[in-house]
């Protein structure tokens, strides 16, 4: 089992962001106030990574990066530690990102999201 770094994951990242671009586009055109648009965008980019992470062990740009999301037993996390992981993630945002800096930082690859969640990001050949 090989844990996934910071720059595998940031990759990951980018892709699900150029997979949910067309949709913030097309609300840009539906919602006219920039802070409810914020706002909505937030939800959808939560709310994708909440459920694919629970149902699939990752995102699109995951599973594209064959990476995936597991507990200790090596299993899919469950819907609950997935919102709980993502949430956490807001953390890491307010700490000046140092939360995401510290994956290359621990032999098993964890940010602050993945200590606080349970959970850690492995690199799988079975995507």
């Amino acid at each position: 089992m090989t844990h996934a770094g910071l720059w595998t994951r940031l990759m990951a990242h980018n892709i699900d962001l150029i997979i949910l671009l067309p949709f913030y586009y097309l609300f840009s055109f539906l919602i006219a106030s920039d802070h409810i648009l914020l706002v909505v965008c937030f939800l959808v980019s939560f709310l994708y990574e909440v459920i694919l992470t629970s149902l699939n062990g990752g995102t699109v740009g995951k599973r594209m990066m064959k990476l995936k999301v597991t507990n200790n037993s090596l299993q899919n996390i469950s819907f609950f530690r997935s919102l709980l992981r993502s949430s956490t993630k807001l953390i890491s945002g307010f700490l000046f990102f140092l939360g995401f800096a510290i994956i290359e930082l621990n032999q098993q690859k964890k940010g602050l999201h993945d200590m606080l969640s349970g959970t850690f990001v492995i690199i799988s050949s079975n995507n």
